[in-house]
């Protein structure tokens, strides 16, 4: 009892700083900042994103009402809603909707990812009707754009054959959860395609019986790469429709990814991919690591042994998590380690809120400047957070990055910093 209660009041004081931080990084029209991830990086461009990073958002200032009944979080359950429905474009896509490829628009699953957490708010928003419509618009476009008609499925890009698996259980939750709160079982149809997909490209046996490929560039083909990240985000949407369906099928395809999930965890988190003949490659996430961890949750099983303190011991004194480990080899901590990135950290504040339990009270933030070594590539640098900006600094005080956090754009960002 000892434990769990000091456990529960350290999440609580995770949730408390991480929701200060989240607060500097606002910007007009949306939460804002860089974004380091596998595929490439985006620093130049600090604006606000509407992008995957409002699914956590909204569902975790959801939460945080519901289990605290304070009002601060309804508004900004609210404000958070409004941004998506104020930046929401005429052809239904959300402006900056591409994360990593920012300020683009159209991004998979991103687009599909903030309508769900926008879906999930309603019951608590000022006007739901309008964020209903928001959401019919959105999912209306993606269907336009991505459906195959020739293959009844959905393409990654329009017109350009191309399953990407993970993508399509986003988008699958997010036309189930339209379909239960509009009443429009044509939805149905669309989610029970994607999600026939997901199931494809699922290994049934062997040593990595249970992992999804990530990306199927041909019909019946996978491409033998299986991110572990990405497999866990494919579990809520199994459950979802494992409920809504009433079909075990799904409840099975999400267990057997869980069990991919345990048998390739070690201790400091999971493997970035691993491939069909072996061998796994890093960076491990720290922050986006909560959406694994949640999955064990949601099935209900317990964390891998020492998990949750791991992930806990990994949040900088600005209140944010960092974004991985292993960018750069040899335990180097490389900048993208430890730049802070909304679009990971709010899943790290979805996964915290539901760890509270009812009537739970935050205490005080207890945040302070962010000042740790690092490397940009060769060169030895610093990287120092305060509430109003991000600088990495190299030999001779010499400024390698710059992001004043009232600003869409970075005042200075080196060509290493921001490469592709």
């Amino acid at each position: 009892m000892i434990a769990a209660t000091a456990q529960t009041a350290s999440v609580a004081q995770a949730v408390a700083n991480l929701a200060v931080w989240l607060e500097t990084v606002r910007q007009p029209g949306g939460y804002a900042g860089p974004v380091a991830h596998w595929w490439q990086n985006r620093y130049r461009y600090t604006g606000p994103g509407l992008d995957w990073r409002y699914e956590g958002l909204l569902e975790g200032y959801r939460v945080l009402y519901e289990k605290t009944g304070d009002p601060c979080w309804r508004q900004r359950l609210q404000r958070a809603a409004t941004d998506l429905m104020q930046g929401q474009r005429p052809d239904g896509t959300y402006r900056s909707s591409c994360f990593e490829l920012n300020p683009g628009t159209m991004g998979t699953p991103h687009e599909a990812a903030a309508t769900l957490g926008l879906l999930g708010a309603l019951r608590y928003l000022k006007d739901p009707d309008a964020a209903l419509a928001c959401a019919r618009r959105n999912l209306e476009g993606l269907v336009r754009r991505l459906w195959d008609p020739n293959r009844q499925g959905f393409n990654d890009r329009p017109g350009v054959y191309g399953r990407v698996p993970n993508k399509l259980a986003t988008l699958a939750q997010a036309f189930l959860r339209f379909a239960v709160v509009s009443g429009e079982e044509v939805w149905l149809g669309y989610a029970r395609a994607a999600l026939e997909d997901v199931l494809g490209y699922q290994v049934p046996r062997g040593p990595l019986k249970g992992a999804i490929h990530q990306y199927a560039p041909r019909p019946g083909r996978g491409d033998g790469r299986f991110f572990p990240y990405y497999n866990a985000r494919c579990v809520p949407p199994l459950l979802e429709a494992a409920q809504v369906f009433g079909e075990e099928r799904y409840r099975v395809a999400a267990r057997a990814a869980l069990g991919f999930l345990e048998r390739t965890h070690r201790a400091g988190g999971w493997p970035q991919l691993l491939y069909t003949r072996g061998g796994g490659v890093g960076p491990r996430w720290v922050a986006g690591a909560a959406d694994i961890l949640r999955a064990f949750r949601l099935m209900g099983r317990p964390l891998p042994n020492g998990a949750l303190e791991w992930f806990l011991q990994r949040q900088l004194p600005s209140g944010a998590f960092r974004t991985a480990e292993g960018f750069s080899p040899g335990g180097r901590a490389d900048y993208r380690d430890l730049t802070p990135v909304t679009g990971w950290n709010d899943k790290a504040l979805r996964f915290l809120a539901e760890l509270l339990p009812s009537g739970a009270r935050l205490p005080q933030a207890t945040t302070r400047t962010v000042r740790l070594p690092t490397r940009v590539g060769r060169r030895a640098a610093v990287l120092v957070e305060t509430p109003e900006e991000v600088r990495i600094v190299g030999a001779k005080g010499v400024h390698l990055y710059h992001w004043v956090k009232a600003e869409p754009w970075a005042r200075v960002c080196v060509q290493e910093v921001d490469f592709r």
